[in-house]
C-alpha cells in the first residue's frame, strides 16, 4: 500500500511513512509525511 506525503506530495510506501499531527486553530489534524519530510519537520520543531 502506498501513501502521499502531505509535504512533497511524493508517494511512498506504507513503512516509510509517519503521522504527525498539526494543531489547526482550535482542533488537531493527523497528516502524513515521507521519511525526508519527516526528518525535516523534526529539525523544525526542535528549533
Amino acid at each position: 500500500m502506498t501513501h502521499q506525503c502531505f509535504y512533497c506530495s511524493d508517494v511512498t510506501e506504507e513503512k516509510k511513512i509517519h503521522i504527525v499531527t498539526f494543531q489547526v486553530t482550535d482542533t488537531d489534524r493527523n497528516e502524513m509525511l515521507c521519511d525526508e519530510c519527516y526528518q525535516e519537520w523534526l529539525q523544525g520543531i526542535k528549533g
